[in-house]
């Protein structure tokens, strides 16, 4: 699915789709640790609290990497 006239890869109008498609993934994520710290404050039982924290912070690391926020990223990047 890539523009026959662009050589050597895909078009300009793919690469802005794929960053859209990242950028509104990342929201979701950011919603769900948000909502997940809000759990983990108003968790009653400690397992409950550290349960809802690690979930904020996996939906963390997840909406970092789709941003390109992590340092082993920075050698797969084109520029």
């Amino acid at each position: 699915m890539t523009d026959p006239q662009v050589s050597g890869g895909q078009s300009d109008e793919f690469i802005r789709g794929q960053i859209a498609e990242r950028e509104r993934f990342a929201e979701y994520l950011a919603h769900f640790e948000e909502s997940s710290r809000a759990m983990a404050q108003a968790a009653t039982s400690e397992e409950s609290r550290v349960y809802q924290s690690t979930i904020a912070k996996a939906m963390k690391a997840m909406g970092q990497a789709i941003k390109g926020g992590f340092h082993w990223q920075e050698g797969w990047r084109s520029s």
